[in-house]
């Protein structure tokens, strides 16, 4: 029986990336961040999804799941027309896997393994061979932001702490505690977040390519713009 759910659930889960990563839009379009439901849930994605569809590239043709363990929910964006990246938190840490038509899913890796814990990751790209990684890091009670960027050809780098960032304490896995993040079709990334520093306020940075991020800045939350959600999810 144990089997046979865990199968079920997996079978679910795939599904449920099927319906996410065919969303990942084409043409000019920026591609979305498919967020999937943990344990098979639906994802959660813009408008127009497309209910009951293959798990499909830039061209449409079919892809497998990423090798996301069971109730685990995970991120994925189309990082190129032949290309395509998943990222999720297991057990304290950041993963990734990367498809390409040729390899198919990578095996499951860490950006890194430190002390503390990941939550609250965030994954965004053009979908031009550009992607950003943003999570929370906690060890104990001091809070940061860390972030990774991926470059087609050269991979993930380094995991790096963002300048200034303080983000407000996680409460209780409240999904608006954690980072937002964008990206648009030059590779430049901005990211928001609850401040640490002070309630009722909010941080911004911004990536810029080939200068790195910016120092956090804080602002009131009545003077902020909209909160960045992450590229086609709401």
């Amino acid at each position: 029986m144990a089997d046979g759910a865990t199968a079920a659930m997996r079978a679910a889960a795939a599904v449920s990336f099927a319906l996410a990563l065919g969303l990942a839009g084409c043409g000019q379009e920026l591609p979305q961040t498919a967020t999937l439901g943990a344990g098979g849930g639906s994802p959660s994605l813009a408008d127009g999804a497309q209910a009951g569809g293959s798990l499909v590239d830039a061209r449409g043709r079919p892809l497998s799941p990423p090798p996301v363990p069971a109730n685990v929910p995970a991120q994925a964006v189309r990082a190129g027309e032949e290309s395509a990246l998943a990222l999720w938190v297991h057990e304290g840490r950041v993963v990734t896997s990367a498809w390409t038509r040729e390899a198919g899913w990578s095996a499951a890796q860490p950006l890194e393994e430190i002390y503390g814990a990941a939550s609250d990751a965030q994954l965004a790209s053009n979908g031009r061979g550009v992607a950003m990684a943003v999570w929370r890091h906690t060890v104990g009670s001091i809070q940061s932001l860390r972030f990774s960027r991926f470059e087609q050809g050269a991979g993930w780098t380094r995991p790096d702490v963002m300048p200034g960032a303080l983000p407000q304490a996680d409460a209780a896995g409240t999904a608006d505690d954690g980072p937002r993040l964008q990206m648009d079709a030059d590779g430049n990334a901005t990211a928001r977040w609850p401040s640490g520093f002070h309630a009722g306020e909010v941080q911004t940075a911004r990536y810029v390519a080939g200068q790195g991020w910016t120092q956090a800045a804080g602002e009131p939350v009545a003077t902020a713009g909209p909160a960045a959600a992450p590229t086609g999810v709401r």
